[in-house]
């Protein structure tokens, strides 16, 4: 049950950065390198915090 979710889990995180690079794709004429810069950090700080939450979540240390 907790590979299950932790494979739901990431699916979604997959599913939103690919809906992420879509709009920003189709926004980046409005967008300048500076705030896709910002907007980078960002994701990548927040998938780097999910991963390692859920990790320890799902997948504790067994001693």
């Amino acid at each position: 049950m907790k590979l299950h979710r932790a494979i739901t889990l990431a699916v979604m995180i997959l599913a939103s950065l690919l809906l992420l690079v879509v709009s920003v794709a189709f926004g980046a004429a409005s967008l300048g390198p500076g705030s896709l810069t910002a907007l980078l950090v960002v994701v990548v700080v927040a998938a780097i915090a999910g991963i390692a939450f859920s990790w320890k979540r799902y997948f504790p240390r067994r001693p």
